[in-house]
Parts: C-alpha cells; structure tokens; sequence
C-alpha cells in the first residue's frame, strides 16, 4: 500500500450536496478496490489560475488514500469519465516526504504546548505586575523645569 493524494476540481455550478455525492463517490471508489481513505476535506470555490474547460472558478477537493499503484489509473479514469469533474491531480508520497510531514507536524504541535505553557507561567505571575512604581515618573521632571 502506498499513499496518494488526489486533488480534484469540480464544476462551480454543482450543487453542494451533488459534491458531497462526488466526494463520497471517489471515497467508495477508493475502498472498494482496497485501499483507505485516510483524509477528505473539501476546500470549496476559489478561482482558477488559468481557465479550464470554459470555467474561471471551480470547487476543490483534496483526498489523501492508501492504495494499490495499480489503482490510480482507475481513479484518474474515473475523473476522467465524469462530466462534473474539470481538473484532477493525484500525487504518490514517498515515505520520506510523509516522515517530513509527520516531523513538521510534531515540532508545531510542541511549539503550542510550550506557548500555552508559558501564557500559563505569565498568568500565575500577576503579583508581580500590581506594585505601586516608585518615584516620579519622567513627564512630571520635565514640567517642572519649564
């Protein structure tokens, strides 16, 4: 089994449960010829870089699967064959790029630990923020010597 990522491109004028349909489709496709689905999002309309098949704008969707090699020439087929689908692109990770990520998203995941840790540290120090300040403060000098 190896990890893909499919981004596919579906007409703007569908409606939004017909792309549901789609999503869910493509998601059946890939786990009754074996593989996982392993994320799904759909990112909505946004507007295309260039104009494909007479459109300007189009609604994304991203699915990343576990597969077979064998299977994404089906699944380009299929998008191939839909009439609602106008751009599709589907990307193998290599297990380096997927440890790459994994690292990435462990070292973010640290840095917010140890930033809600310090916010905790600063909360609990208030006492130290309320003491009365000592002396003038350096406004009050210069009205004096005018």
């Amino acid at each position: 089994m190896r990890t893909y990522e499919a981004l596919y491109i579906v007409k703007p004028d569908v409606q939004d449960d017909e792309i549901q349909t789609i999503a869910k489709d493509v998601e059946s496709l890939v786990t009754t010829n074996g593989g996982t689905i392993v994320r799904s999002e759909i990112w909505g309309k946004r507007k295309l870089a260039y104009e494909v098949k007479k459109q300007t704008e189009g609604v994304y969707v991203l699915l990343r699967f576990e597969s077979s090699p064998e299977f994404v020439g089906k699944l380009e087929n299929h998008f191939r064959l839909s009439e609602n689908v106008i751009r599709d692109l589907v990307v193998y990770f290599d297990p380096q790029t997927l440890r790459l990520e994994e690292e990435q998203k462990q070292r973010v995941e640290a840095e917010i630990r140890n930033s809600a840790a310090n916010r905790d540290r600063d909360d609990d120090d208030d006492d130290d923020d309320r003491r009365p300040s000592r002396g003038r403060r350096r406004d009050d000098d210069d009205e004096d010597d005018e």
